[in-house]
């Protein structure tokens, strides 16, 4: 019976379970970077021994620097991922980019906290080298790597498949969030509350390594070297516009603007906080990196929970409403992170966790109908294109939001509250966009099914 399912759906779900283990590592560096990162650059720019920076650059710094990833994302995701399309080899066309990027990552990801050992400039230039190396090798195989998927499952069954790796991709997150409180129950619980974040990169780093080995040895990759290479692309039927030249109704070009500027403070929000969270809770609220992290933790599950009835609510009461419940949740979730420090609350960590399972809940809610209402709005022939112009906004907004909220950040003495401020603002700003985008809600059922597979191709792209 389980035979003839598989032959019926062409492909094994427990050889794509496998296989996601390699968006699984991705995740695994990322949680880590996003969440340790940033705490090794504020001590390392506080304490370059002779040159002593202002106070208002720290922080902008700080996050200037955790937008190199999104730099690199824009420029090099695209070119790798072209260049896997093309690529023949016994492990078929994705893999040898993994093969070569995860252990070459591994050996970065720990060199950056050894780096950070090292006092005065000499240490913050050596890791700067470190990190750029780091993003640059992790561009050229996330594209590559989230592309397995696809090759592995036939469209009609993507929904499905896309499930799956979004499913290890939050166990691969859980699993990193939980680095430093696993990592100190063995006895390293006093150095990382010292600021030693060694041990947690070299754990980061070998569950990627096994997450790798598992991948070669279980998983059957077809011998693809046979293969004849397309000569040239197939060229688009549509005619091709620019964003400023779009042959729209003035109205609907109105909506997608709006929309577009939406997506600005969402994004913008959203990068911010995951950047300067952990700063937040432990320079603010007292707590250390270990249990800052845990509490990122809890949020993950949240997201996980909130996933699939997301999608429904989004189909059955609307995108825009849906959105905007979210948005307001998030809202008000960031109010009363704002508001904690100036109450008398004692159990601080239990309070953020319980907050930010209900932000993610909330984030899930607009991030699963984002997409979808702007690629309604261009209608079925401009899927592609609506596509880029998303994404145009939101790593846009993660470029220059967290530069900005460090800014606001020194400016205001390091009251790192002001990332609850921003992300306040923001969220209220997107609700008043949101509810004058006039467009992207009601479509016929044929184009409905046709957005469902432009929405899932472009997160496969993201």
């Amino acid at each position: 019976m389980l035979h003839k399912s598989k032959q019926k759906r062409g492909y094994s779900t427990s050889q794509l379970v496998i296989a996601s283990l390699g968006f699984g590592a991705v995740m695994v560096f990322w949680t880590i970077y996003n969440s340790f990162v940033p705490l090794i650059l504020d001590y390392k720019l506080n304490n370059l021994g002779a040159i002593i920076l202002p106070a208002v650059l720290i922080s902008p710094l700080t996050g200037f620097i955790m937008t190199i990833d999104n730099f690199f994302g824009l420029i090099f995701q695209p070119v790798f991922g072209r260049r896997s399309d093309h690529m023949r080899s016994r492990f078929g066309k994705r893999m040898p980019y993994l093969i070569v990027g995860i252990p070459v990552c591994a050996v970065l990801f720990i060199l950056i906290p050894l780096m950070g050992r090292i006092e005065g400039l000499t240490g913050i230039l050596l890791m700067m080298l470190v990190i750029i190396a780091f993003n640059f090798v992790m561009s050229t195989w996330r594209a590559p790597c989230v592309a397995i998927m696809p090759d592995i499952v036939p469209p009609e069954y993507q929904s499905d498949g896309n499930a799956i790796v979004n499913m290890m991709a939050a166990v691969a997150t859980i699993i990193a969030s939980m680095a430093a409180t696993i990592l100190s129950a063995m006895g390293f619980g006093e150095a990382i509350d010292s600021g030693d974040y060694l041990s947690v990169f070299v754990f980061g780093a070998i569950i990627c390594v096994l997450f790798l080995i598992i991948l070669l040895t279980l998983v059957r990759w077809p011998d693809n070297r046979g293969e004849k290479i397309a000569a040239a692309q197939k060229q688009q039927k549509e005619k091709k516009e620019s964003l400023l030249h779009l042959n729209l109704p003035s109205d609907v070009k109105r909506s997608m603007f709006i929309m577009m500027l939406a997506l600005v403070c969402i994004s913008g929000a959203s990068d911010g906080f995951s950047t300067y969270f952990t700063l937040y809770a432990t320079e603010l609220m007292g707590m250390n990196a270990t249990r800052a992290t845990l509490v990122r933790t809890v949020a993950t599950l949240g997201g996980v929970l909130i996933a699939v009835p997301a999608g429904v609510m989004g189909r059955k009461l609307g995108r825009k409403k849906t959105i905007t419940i979210g948005l307001a949740v998030v809202a008000i979730c960031h109010l009363l992170m704002l508001l904690i420090p100036y109450t008398d609350i004692t159990s601080v960590d239990a309070v953020l966790a319980v907050l930010n399972f209900i932000y993610a809940a909330g984030f899930i809610l607009v991030n699963i109908n984002t997409l979808p209402i702007m690629l309604a709005i261009g209608g079925k022939e401009r899927f592609g294109a609506f596509t880029g112009y998303y994404y145009t906004a939101t790593f846009t907004a993660a470029v220059i939001c967290p530069t900005l909220i460090g800014f606001l950040i020194g400016l205001t003495g390091d009251n790192y509250n002001m990332l609850q401020v921003f992300c306040l603002v923001a969220m209220v700003l997107a609700i008043f966009l949101v509810a004058n985008v006039k467009h992207g809600e009601s479509m016929s059922e044929e184009d409905e099914a046709a957005l469902e597979k432009a929405v899932e191709a472009a997160e496969l792209e993201e």
